[in-house]
């Protein structure tokens, strides 16, 4: 059995689940980069498993938008344009503004407890230049306004843009400001919301992910400028 094989489990949904868990983490981490297509086989064989459960996981990435599937590609990661990507990201300062101003006076000490633990953390992973784990801690982050927003709708809306959030964090990621600039971002949101100030909170996070998007529009021309300097 490889070595990276999933030990193998009786309960067809547990062992299908483990497969899902594993090939998201791979996609979300880039370990398969957007545009690598997905053979049932092949993975089957890696992760040391039939084709039955990484087909179930496969179709339940399909559902959650990371891969796409066709007839002419098969299944494939899911890729994402600067198009898409600043759509999404104009939708995100919009939404979390919302979604933090009205998640500030329903926090409870537990909450801003919570909030506070993952800037702790965070410092610590950008110590050890970990970012991955910065990355990951950042959207934890963010989960504890949205979860608290008491808007169901809105809750659901910024968790299914959750994935491809991720990936184009990931990718991103040589373009966004500094991991601490970030660090000092959420706390200044997280003080905002510690005074109540859920208007002003709201507003800070809207700047944040603007920031973001704003470097990423930049990286894209810088793109697009090189590649007409090229064809000239």
């Amino acid at each position: 059995m490889p070595e990276s094989a999933i030990i193998p489990l009786r309960d067809h949904r547990v062992l299908a689940w483990h497969v899902y868990d594993a090939l998201k983490q791979d996609i979300l981490g880039l370990v398969l980069a957007p545009g690598t297509q997905l053979v049932e086989r092949d993975l089957a064989t890696r992760l040391g498993v039939s084709k039955s459960p990484v087909r179930d996981a496969l179709q339940r990435l399909v559902g959650e938008g990371l891969v796409v599937q066709s007839d002419y590609h098969g299944v494939t990661v899911r890729e994402i344009s600067f198009e898409e990507a600043d759509e999404i990201y104009a939708l995100r300062e919009v939404l979390e503004d919302m979604a933090v101003a009205l998640a500030t006076p329903r926090m409870t000490k537990d909450d801003f407890a919570g909030a506070t633990r993952c800037l702790e953390r965070a410092r610590q992973e950008i110590e050890r230049e970990n970012a991955p784990l910065v990355g990951q801690i950042n959207r934890e982050f963010h989960a504890v306004f949205t979860k608290k927003c008491g808007n169901r709708p809105l809750h659901e809306t910024l968790t299914n843009l959750q994935n491809r959030v991720s990936i184009i964090s990931a990718l991103g990621g040589r373009f966004r400001p500094s991991m601490y600039e970030e660090w000092i971002q959420h706390n200044t949101v997280l003080e905002a919301a510690q005074r109540g100030a859920s208007d002003q909170a709201g507003h800070l996070m809207r700047e944040h992910i603007h920031r973001f998007r704003v470097a990423f529009q930049q990286a894209r021309n810088m793109g697009e400028a090189r590649h007409e300097t090229a064809v000239e």
